[in-house]
């Protein structure tokens, strides 16, 4: 039986709708979803919506949230998921016995937990593949979903078949949304949001005090790659470049910020033999997880952008240019969105080290034209990126959303029958 959600029509006097952000990576990993959702969070507009936030495993951020009067659920995180291998029958065998005994599980565990707490609407940071239980039993409970999706990933069946419960899917570009629909999802209705800073937020320095603590002279040459380190981030693209950049530079020095995700452990291995090759050894720092991520960007002289897969966005790329660096990147997905190629930064072909010390080289080479880079950076940021600007098109989401579940019979849940094909895209490029 359908929950009834309250009415965003309820009057001025209403109790803020409840709107629950579940967040379901593990393995310790405070990444780009949960790092985006933060933000929102900071700036939601409580008056009108109580945000609560749903995890798989504690997070170091959960007293800050619930500092703020954020309530937090950690569920018991999924079962192992039975390894999908072989003829592409054995695959299929193999799926189905695990929606059958870990996914089926999941959506009543869920059904039971949205019965409980009664939100008025589900929003889904993640994406849709890692959330497909989650989607089953909001739409069982006849709750709206809003679904953020964030990569490029192909679907299989189940969650094509779960997504005609998602009232919105939100892509951070129009590349996105355009993927999501090709690969046969059908929510009621797609939107293109670009993810935003709180450019009061970042600080006007910092770098000098991270050079000195890492012993980096002032005067040294230094970019920097700043993510996760795991292999499709592309670190060792980036320092294979910074090898080749050293032959015009020699005293050009690297900083690899971030810590060692679950899934690039040998990567990280790797990464510190080859740094400690001859070529490298002494210009290259790890520097592990640093909460002052953008101090570390202030020291830098340019910021790289290496991933070797197609990026769907890159918030770190943001970032950069806020606190006033120009950014390389590879000519491909979000970069491409995010980089004003010439003006901002510079794009370069993907995988390409040799075209990437080039572009190392060139800015490096003339501090005039990196000046004029970062100030060409912040000030698109703030035309493009604000973090109001996003939180103005996701609550304008949130209150279609209640609007809609407030005008239908008693609370009813959605048509469960494809939606109608139509985009509606919210242009900031």
């Amino acid at each position: 039986m359908p929950i009834p959600p309250g009415s965003p029509a309820d009057g001025p006097a209403a109790a803020p709708q409840r709107v629950f952000f579940t967040e379901l990576t593990v393995g310790g990993v405070v990444g780009g979803s949960l790092t985006g959702i933060l933000e929102l969070l900071a700036h939601l507009d409580r008056r009108r919506f109580e945000p609560v936030m749903v995890f798989f495993e504690p997070k170091p951020v959960i007293a800050d949230l619930e500092a703020r009067g954020i309530a937090v659920h950690v569920l018991p995180g999924p079962r192992g998921a039975l390894p999908l291998q072989g003829s592409q029958a054995r695959r299929a065998i193999a799926r189905t016995a695990e929606v059958l005994r870990v996914v089926l599980p999941r959506v009543r565990e869920f059904v039971r937990f949205f019965r409980r707490e009664r939100p008025a609407v589900v929003y889904t940071c993640n994406g849709l593949a890692p959330s497909v239980p989650v989607i089953a039993a909001a739409g069982l409970c006849g709750i709206p979903v809003v679904c953020h999706v964030k990569g490029l990933s192909h679907y299989r069946p189940d969650a094509r078949f779960v997504s005609r419960w998602i009232d919105t899917a939100i892509g951070m570009t129009e590349e996105i949304v355009d993927h999501v629909r090709a690969q046969g999802i059908r929510a009621r209705r797609f939107l293109a949001i670009h993810d935003g800073i709180d450019l009061a937020s970042p600080p006007s320095g910092g770098g000098a005090a991270v050079r000195r603590e890492l012993g980096i002279s002032t005067a040294a040459p230094l970019v920097g790659v700043v993510g996760h380190i795991q292999p499709w981030k592309g670190q060792l693209l980036a320092v294979e470049a910074i090898a080749r950049a050293r032959r015009e530079i020699p005293d050009l020095h690297c900083l690899v910020v971030g810590g060692v995700h679950r899934q690039g452990v040998a990567y990280a291995e790797e990464l510190r033999a080859r740094i400690a090759a001859p070529d490298l050894a002494g210009h290259v720092v790890l520097t592990g997880a640093r909460r002052d991520v953008l101090a570390c960007m202030d020291a830098m002289d340019v910021v790289l952008h290496t991933s070797v897969t197609r990026e769907p966005f890159g918030r770190v790329m943001i970032e950069a240019m806020a606190v006033g660096r120009p950014v390389i990147a590879p000519d491909e997905g979000g970069p491409r969105v995010i980089v004003a190629d010439g003006e901002t930064g510079l794009l370069v072909p993907p995988r390409d080290p040799d075209a990437l010390a080039a572009a190392i080289v060139a800015l490096l080479s003339d501090p005039a034209r990196r000046a004029a880079m970062g100030r060409a950076g912040r000030a698109r940021v703030e035309a493009l990126f604000d973090i109001r600007q996003h939180v103005h098109a996701v609550e304008a989401v949130l209150d279609d959303v209640l609007t809609a579940r407030a005008g239908s019979p008693a609370g009813a849940a959605a048509p469960n029958s494809p939606f109608p094909d139509r985009v509606r895209k919210i242009r900031t490029v």
